[in-house]
């Protein structure tokens, strides 16, 4: 039997995107510990916008801060894409897999609009560099941030207004998140379709739930708590919570819990919180279901697979409708 998510190990909560006074967001990285903790995070990565501003000095046995930033490739860099709502832009997070690694890559001071003066103080970058919206000028940005040390998270696609036309073309991202708070508050629906288009095409890459919080008062709290990460790692540890990150030992999640995956053979079994349903999807159109009974929960699934289902991911749907999302996992052929 392989355990895909080790009951042995802990979980650490994490948000993956948020944003603090040294971008756009109202929040100190002071009130952003405070507040995460007191929710039951562990990490919290720290993605201003633009620029890498390491919150690295509040880490203590019980939080970690993930050192990055969140940078835009946009249609019209001048132009604020709130403002011009109609325009397509590119938004990816980076996480340095060194904490020591704060040199903002490809930094182009035309887009960093954002902060307080003590992020500019701070900012350390190797030149400045031209971001070119093309396909080509994303792949070419996206060989620097890998070259450079950082993991790669592909942000909100819908929001950003893309399809499977452009993004299909990325090379080298390792995440893609599916659920997106902020973008929920505003309508946007989720992205876990866009796992799939990956995936059909050969692109093998981890979904994630983020908030993307910003924090502003007339939102009252609605960006923030919505969708999170839960790592399965040995040890709170910055070297130990990016190598589960780089293998994909997490799920991801707006409200369930998943306690343990594990596949025999051919058979898979997922225990989890309480659910109203549990879902099995596949390459081809084969989903099946576990439901609970009217009124009632369950707390496991077990699911047969298939040589023709060639790869399988699980979907848990609790009695508030929010969801958790495995990873997506090769099906063992029989003969192995």
């Amino acid at each position: 039997m392989k355990k895909l998510l080790d009951s042995s190990k802990p979980f650490y909560k994490a948000n993956l995107h948020c944003h603090t006074v040294y971008s756009d967001g109202k929040w100190t990285p002071e009130k952003v510990k405070e507040e995460f903790k007191a929710k039951g995070y562990s990490i919290v990565a720290f993605t201003d916008h633009e620029h890498i501003i390491s919150q690295s000095h509040l880490n203590d046995e019980n939080f970690l801060a993930l050192v990055g930033a969140e940078i835009a490739i946009k249609e019209i860099p001048e132009i604020s894409s709130l403002k011009k709502t109609d325009m397509m832009v590119t938004h990816f997070n980076v996480y340095s897999k060194d904490p020591s690694n704060v040199v903002s890559p490809c930094y182009e001071k035309r887009y960093d609009r954002y902060g307080i003066q003590d992020a500019y103080d701070r900012l350390v970058y190797d030149g400045e560099y031209k971001r070119d919206f093309s396909i080509k000028g994303i792949n070419e940005m996206l060989k620097i941030f890998k070259e450079k040390g950082f993991l790669v998270s592909y942000n909100h696609p819908s929001w950003s207004l893309e399809d499977a036309s452009r993004y299909l073309q990325f090379e080298g991202i390792d995440f893609v998140e599916i659920f997106n708070t902020s973008c929920n508050f505003s309508a946007r629906t989720d992205d876990e379709h866009v796992l799939d288009d990956f995936f059909r095409h050969g692109k093998k890459v981890f979904c994630t739930c983020a908030d993307d919080n910003h924090n502003i008062p007339d939102r009252r709290g609605q960006d923030v708590f919505g969708g999170w990460v839960c790592i399965n790692a040995d040890k709170l540890d910055y070297a130990e919570i990016i190598g589960a990150l780089e293998r994909g030992d997490f799920y991801a999640s707006t409200g369930p819990e998943i306690y343990s995956l594990t596949i025999e053979g051919q058979t898979v079994t997922i225990e989890t919180s309480d659910a109203k349903d549990i879902g099995l999807i596949t390459k081809g159109r084969r989903a099946p279901v576990v439901y609970a009974e009217d009124g009632g929960f369950i707390t496991s699934a077990t699911f047969a697979l298939s040589d023709l289902d060639t790869y399988f991911r699980i979907r848990v749907t609790d009695q508030n409708g929010k969801r958790a999302y495995t990873q997506v996992y090769p099906v063992p052929r029989k003969e192995d």
